[in-house]
């Protein structure tokens, strides 16, 4: 009597154990509260999703998950009896996990005694002792690991300049970039995942050794509503005549979702540099002429 008052508590322990490991899902379902499942449990909505991180790495943004699976297999002993004879009875049939539908083995996770009554609920058994070799598939302490990397990058941005090449020293050329909002997505543990690219900045570089930092990109000189060789936020005037490699850099903020949930910012900014563009500086010069030419050839200017 004694002896089978013990057993009930420590079975009515296991079961207290095993509700606060799990919590009910939107559809009335358990979910495991704990990362250690397989990827199939993962997809069936059995254990919770891992979480998920962003870098910024290799030209684009790194995310990044994972997950331990439980300890060890279920190859010494399973729901269908299948390696019963790795371990041992030392009790009774209904005491020891040997009752219709179990085996005298390990259940899943490789755990002694352990016989499982639903698809992500594991009761454990007394009775018997399974002996594996450290780190074979039966060993309770061994974790494998899950995880999994993917890299985004965003859109190289674009860029024009007007006049369309060409420039005159000592007046203003205008240069525009085109960069906008824009995502990536793909699959990180067989999840969806996203990543958003936002521009906060432009960086020029005009070939001659001037630089220009611009919070926009810049507009054409008819959406300013200005007149041609007029000065903008992001125009450059150039002092030497010559051909110039004009470049630039838009510096892109980045934002990643993970299985649905919310938007997470991602530390530092990504520069994402487009093709250049090559620009000839030249040298005009005006004269005074005396009335017109076809009326006064001699003229000066003429």
């Amino acid at each position: 009597m004694g002896r089978n008052r013990l057993l009930l508590g420590v079975r009515l322990g296991l079961v207290l154990l095993l509700v606060m490991a799990f919590s009910v899902g939107p559809n009335g379902s358990a979910i495991a509260e704990s990362a250690q499942c397989s990827q199939g449990e993962l997809r069936a909505g059995l254990c919770s999703v891992p979480d998920a991180t962003g870098a910024i790495n290799d030209g684009g943004v790194d995310l990044s998950a994972g997950y331990d699976s439980g300890g060890g297999g279920d190859q010494s002993g399973s729901a269908n009896g299948a390696g019963g004879d790795a371990g041992s009875d030392s009790g009774s049939d209904a005491e020891s996990g040997t009752g219709p539908g179990t085996g005298p083995g390990t259940g899943p996770g490789g755990q002694p005694g352990a016989a499982p009554t639903s698809p992500s609920v594991v009761v454990v058994r007394d009775g018997f002792t399974v002996v594996c070799d450290p780190g074979a598939p039966c060993d309770p302490n061994l974790v494998v690991r899950f995880s999994d990397l993917v890299n985004f990058k965003p859109a190289e941005p674009t860029q024009s300049m007007e006049p369309d090449g060409w420039s005159v020293i000592g007046l203003p050329a205008n240069f525009i970039a085109a960069a906008s909002v824009h995502g990536r997505s793909g699959l990180l543990l067989d999840f969806p995942a996203e990543v958003r690219f936002t521009p906060v900045g432009y960086r020029w570089n005009f070939g001659d050794g001037s630089t220009l930092d611009s919070p926009s990109g810049g507009a054409t000189w008819a959406d300013l509503g200005q007149p041609e060789f007029s000065d903008t936020p992001t125009s450059h005037e150039f002092r030497k005549s010559g051909v110039h490699s004009v470049s630039v850099v838009v510096v892109y903020s980045a934002e990643y979702r993970f299985a649905g949930r919310d938007w997470r910012g991602v530390q530092g900014t990504l520069p994402v540099a487009g093709s250049p563009i090559s620009v000839v500086i030249g040298d005009a010069r005006t004269v005074l002429v005396d009335r017109e030419c076809s009326r006064t050839p001699a003229g000066p200017g003429c």
